[in-house]
This record gives C-alpha cells, sequence and structure tokens, in this order.
C-alpha cells in the first residue's frame, strides 16, 4: 500500500515537473523571438544611421572649400594616374603638383593627430572621403604590401629569390633592403624594416634570408658600425661634452654647405641616428615593437636628447610666418584711412 502512494507521488511530481519545463520552454522561444525581433531592428537602424551619415558626408564633400577644391584636385589626379593617391612629385614638378602634395602630406600628418586624440585638424567626413578613394594613409605599410606582391608574383613564377638587379630592379633592392635588415636585426643592431610580423610574412614564403653569390659562396657584407647603437650613443655623449648640446641637425647643415667641419668624422653619422632614436621613440610610447626600451629612454634622456612632441598633444595652427606677418601689415596699413595697429589674429580674418 505504501509503495503505491510513492508510485503515484512520483508520478505527479514527474508530470508537474514536465509542465514546468514545458512552460519554460514556451517562455525561451517567446524570449528567443524577441530577441531575434530586437536584433533585426537594431541592425536596420544601423544600417539606416549609416546610410544618413554617409549621404550627409557626401553632402559635405559637395560644398565649397579650399579643402574641398583640393579633394577634387586629388580625384582629377588620381583619375588621370592610373589610381595613384600618393601625388609624388620632385623639384621639377610643377608648382600645383607641389601644392597637391604638400596638402596630401599634411593630411596624411593629421590623420596621426586624429587617431592620437587630436581632432582639430582634420573631420570625420574628411577622413571618409580620403578613405573612400583609396587614400594611402602609412606609406610605409602600402610600400611593402606592394613589394610583397612583387615578391609573391616572382616566386610564384620562377620558384626562387635569385632576382636579377638588371631585370627586377626595384624588387631586388627590396630583398637586399630586407636581408640587410634581417641581418642587423640578428646581431643585435638598429633597423626600422622589419617587425615579427613581417618576418612571420616573410617566413611563410620560405625566404632565403641569406642571399646566394653568383660564384655560389653566401654573400657575407659587412654591416656599418655607423647603426651600432652603443657606438653611435657614446659618440652622441663626445658631442654633447664637446658642444654642450645635441642640437646635431643645426651644425650638420653646415658640415654640408661646408661652413664648418666637425671635429670628429663620426659626427657626421649624428643626425641620421639622431631621427632615427627620435622615430623608434615614437614607436615605443605608443606601445609597438621598437629598438629602444625603457632603459634606453631613461639613458637618452638624461644625456639630454630632446624628443618629438607627441601626436596628441594640440598643435598651434594660427602660427604666422615673420615675413608673412610683415606683408600682412604693410597691406593693412596700405588702406585709407587705416592706422589700427597690427595684431596677431588679423591674419586669421585675411587667410
Amino acid at each position: 500500500m505504501e509503495s503505491a502512494t510513492t508510485f503515484e507521488d512520483t508520478k505527479e511530481r514527474f508530470k508537474r515537473i514536465e509542465a514546468e519545463l514545458n512552460q519554460a520552454q514556451a517562455n525561451f522561444d517567446q524570449v528567443e523571438l524577441q530577441y531575434i525581433a530586437a536584433k533585426n531592428a537594431r541592425d536596420l537602424a544601423a544600417e539606416r544611421h549609416r546610410r544618413s551619415k554617409e549621404e550627409f558626408m557626401e553632402r559635405q564633400l559637395c560644398r565649397p572649400g579650399r579643402w574641398n577644391d583640393n579633394y577634387r584636385k586629388l580625384l582629377k589626379w588620381k583619375e588621370e594616374h592610373d589610381g595613384d593617391t600618393m601625388v609624388t612629385c620632385t623639384k621639377d614638378s610643377p608648382e600645383d603638383v607641389k601644392k597637391l602634395n604638400t596638402w596630401v602630406l599634411r593630411n596624411r600628418c593629421y590623420y596621426r593627430y586624429y587617431n592620437n586624440g587630436d581632432k582639430r585638424h582634420i573631420n570625420e567626413y574628411q577622413i571618409y572621403g580620403l578613405t573612400k578613394i583609396g587614400f594611402v594613409w602609412d606609406v610605409s605599410e602600402h610600400l611593402w604590401n606592394q613589394n610583397m606582391e612583387l615578391l609573391l608574383k616572382y616566386y610564384t613564377e620562377f620558384g626562387d629569390f635569385q632576382v636579377p638587379k638588371e631585370e627586377h630592379g626595384k624588387l631586388w633592392r627590396f630583398i637586399a633592403k630586407v636581408r640587410t635588415a634581417y641581418r642587423r636585426k640578428q646581431d643585435g643592431q638598429v633597423q626600422q624594416e622589419l617587425n615579427e610580423d613581417r618576418i612571420a610574412q616573410l617566413n611563410k614564403l620560405n625566404f632565403e634570408w641569406v642571399g646566394k653569390h653568383p660564384s655560389g659562396r653566401n654573400k657575407t657584407k659587412p654591416t656599418s658600425d655607423s647603426v651600432r647603437y652603443e657606438p653611435m650613443v657614446k659618440v652622441l655623449a663626445e658631442f654633447k661634452e664637446e658642444h654642450g648640446h645635441l642640437k646635431v641637425h643645426s651644425l650638420a647643415n653646415d658640415w654640408k654647405r661646408k661652413k664648418a667641419k666637425p671635429s670628429k668624422a663620426e659626427y657626421r653619422a649624428l643626425p641620421k641616428f639622431v631621427s632615427f632614436l627620435r622615430n623608434q621613440h615614437d614607436l615605443w610610447r605608443e606601445g609597438k615593437p621598437s629598438s629602444l626600451d625603457d632603459e634606453k629612454v631613461r639613458d637618452l634622456t638624461e644625456l639630454g636628447l630632446e624628443w618629438k612632441k607627441p601626436a596628441s598633444e594640440p598643435r598651434t595652427t594660427n602660427r604666422i610666418n615673420p615675413k608673412r606677418r610683415k606683408v600682412v601689415e604693410k597691406t593693412i596699413h596700405a588702406l585709407p584711412g587705416n592706422d589700427v595697429k597690427f595684431e596677431m589674429h588679423v591674419p586669421k580674418l585675411l587667410f
């Protein structure tokens, strides 16, 4: 009798739990449908927002203005030069090409400021317009990708990396530069060309890091001491002790013009070394792979080396060339009945 009662109790409990499970399943299905509907509504709203934002930016690009005028010049340049947006020029290039090249370089610089928090120099619609036409924001990465495409094409066709200099000069120089950079990296010397990602890219191709001499022997070319860190820091310290400062670039201009002569031949390599240190310091400050570490940065700072201004630090945009200021001042005083003293804010209204 007792076992029959227990059986009935467990049966009722099972039915009750099964009913609760079915109810929970129904609730879950309903919530899942609500989630899917909400997700679809969100995606639809995001797509509408994206389209409206693009339409707004397109209208901004059609408005009159100096920046938009240069943007249209860049579009015309791209059409006439097979999609190129680099706008390279030489000293013999026409004046309008030089101005467009300067505008391109300036926008690339402003984009770095933008990514580091200083958003006063370039707008979002301007970044949108340049990105849309394939603008090259990172020249180094762009050139690397181009050369890697050439290397892959050559390897696919010939199956090796013995590139003849006469027929493929550009690719030959790229391979030579990469091998030199790798050799310096293995020797603990400073180099800028290779990081771990790029080395991994080349290793996937089974790249030959050591080139072969035409005679069959491995080509071993000694590297210059000018790229070694420790010797160059000692030379930099000697320069500081002799001159009392580290403004090597100002003296280097006199050396080039033969207005002065360095007391030591090693000093001629210092401008390039200091520029390299400052570029590496920028990478170190942004947390990217760099030849500098905390100890080296501290030692160089104590030595008195001045670093470049961080890209996130606000820039002043109202600096006026002294020669330009004189021209503006003369123009203002030349107006009839104008005896107002020239102020620094006046050129903002004129230019």
